[in-house]
């Protein structure tokens, strides 16, 4: 999206408004300055030959591929951590128990190239930074890698992992200390961290949850993707269990795998929610579950503006299965999910069971739904044969859904563009005051695109989209720059981007 300067603002205008800003955002940055008063920033660098091996600098960085293990050690609450592009391991050893350990209080930032002064500097996809669970650099064999590359550690929301790579996780050891469980990551026993930005790739386990385990916590993940995990019995991607409530903003779960529950299982009186995200290519491949989702034991996982599509099971359903609890989907696409034989039909999109409900409104459905809003008509993906399934111009879906079920501060969609966006050539058929929000994980963009900044998508960049931007102060919902949270860098480009689009 381009960025539009501020060159016909006038002087006085411009002076206002950097004044305004400052007024406004001036107490949250004296508490965030108060708050990292002793706070240091720490550099890792796993490839550095040379210096200090202290991380007070990018010369005197911690090396080698347990530095950033050391530094995690040596790191306090406040402390941030760059870690530089690199492979990264939780032991120099073969010992399968030891994982990177969260630290409340401590963000793990990875994405660097060295050398960079500020955060915003750093570009994640340029410099890839992994952590590996393939502690005898012998992958595919995989029979000594590491039961979990991270561990929550009983870490609260403070923790914060973001811009790395997770894979090699193997969880096949015994229920003892969870070691067959959570090859990405085992979040257990109050693990409440934050995730951002971050890839769990080709983990596995044989109990559940390939990518990551859940029990008793509460993560949050914002723009993270599972992909090509192995859950084993329960959970291709995950496994939620027992009394949690993870919450999943602008995520992708891609081509995982399990028994029961492609993507996702939730079991034991949990709460997940999931927003702007796509479930797309997960396999069930045993006599129970989901291809997607399967959600039981009196849980109750509340989905919103999801695109759910291409699943599969050889069994029950390949969308969602809801067993004896209850899941609440709204502005969503479900669509092209299979079930045994690879049959497309009404109940491989939604099935319940054991008394099960899902409770769907203002959501396209293949061959229909009952429900408020409900549409059985082809959402017209871009180019769903190579997996894109943004919305054509054509599409029914856009500003079709309900306002008023698009969860309090969320601003943007999968892509990290506007919510919010209407389309001049398409009639409002959903609920709400213009511009109307679309279904699906991503927002149809009209052409011109509507320029970075312009928040509710009015066509201009003013004080409205100013007001919204300072109200998402330290979050994620309208994060411009894609590094998943709203700072002093989305602030530049929105008054970068001032007056109309």
């Amino acid at each position: 999206m381009p960025i539009t300067a501020m060159t016909s603002q006038p002087r006085t205008s411009l002076f206002a408004l950097r004044s305004l800003v400052f007024r406004l955002a001036a107490p949250a940055l004296a508490a965030a300055a108060a708050s990292l008063a002793g706070a240091a920033v720490i550099h890792v660098d796993a490839s550095l030959a040379s210096g200090a091996n202290d991380g007070t600098s990018w010369e005197n960085a911690y090396r080698g591929t347990t530095a950033l293990v050391t530094a995690i050690a040596a790191a306090t609450a406040g402390d941030e951590l760059w870690v530089a592009a690199g492979t990264y391991k939780p032991t120099a050893t073969l010992t399968r128990t030891l994982s990177f350990n969260l630290k409340t209080g401590v963000a793990i930032y990875g994405g660097f190239a060295g050398g960079e002064t500020m955060l915003d500097q750093r570009d994640i996809a340029a410099n890839p930074t992994i952590l590996s669970g393939d502690l005898a650099s012998n992958d595919p064999v995989v029979s000594d890698n590491s039961h979990h590359v991270v561990r929550g550690n009983s870490a609260g929301a403070s923790a914060i992992l973001d811009g790395f790579t997770i894979t090699g996780g193997n969880a096949n050891g015994t229920s003892t200390g969870d070691n067959d469980r959570g090859g990405g990551a085992l979040m257990v026993g109050t693990s409440s961290g934050t995730f951002r930005n971050c890839r769990f790739v080709a983990n596995r386990c044989t109990f559940g949850g390939g990518a990551v385990y859940v029990r008793t916590s509460s993560p949050t993940f914002v723009g993270c993707s599972f992909e090509g995990n192995l859950g084993g019995s329960f959970g291709g991607a995950f496994d939620i269990f027992q009394n949690s409530n993870p919450v999943f903003r602008q995520c992708l779960f891609v081509g995982n795998s399990a028994l029961r529950a492609g993507a996702i299982e939730v079991f034991g009186g949990c709460q997940p929610s999931f927003v702007n995200c796509l479930v797309y290519d997960n396999t069930a491949t045993g006599s129970g579950g989901g291809g997607a989702f399967f959600v039981a034991s009196s849980s109750t996982a509340t989905i919103r503006n999801c695109t759910i599509v291409q699943n599969k099971a050889t069994v029950l359903a390949g969308g969602l299965l809801t067993n004896g609890s209850t899941t609440s989907v709204a502005n969503s696409i479900i669509w092209g999910n299979s079930g045994p034989g690879g049959a497309v039909t009404a109940a491989n999109q939604i099935a319940n069971q054991s008394g099960g409900t899902t409770p769907t409104s203002w959501s396209t459905v293949q061959f229909g739904f009952a429900g408020t809003g409900n549409s059985g008509v082809d959402p017209l993906f871009s180019a769903p044969a190579s997996g894109d399934f943004r919305l054509s111009p054509t599409s029914p879906a856009i500003d079709s859904a309900s306002n008023a079920l698009v969860p309090a501060g969320v601003l943007v969609d999968l892509d990290g563009a506007p919510r919010f966006v209407d389309d001049p050539a398409t009639v409002d058929s959903g609920l709400g005051t213009a511009p109307i929000v679309d279904r699906g994980a991503w927002e149809f963009q009209p052409v011109p695109p509507i320029c970075i900044g312009d928040l509710d998508g009015d066509g201009a960049v003013d004080g409205a989209d100013l007001g919204l931007l300072l109200g998402a102060w330290g979050t994620a919902a309208a994060d411009l720059d894609g590094d998943g949270v709203v700072d002093g860098a989305d602030l530049g480009l929105l008054l970068g981007a001032w007056g109309g689009c």
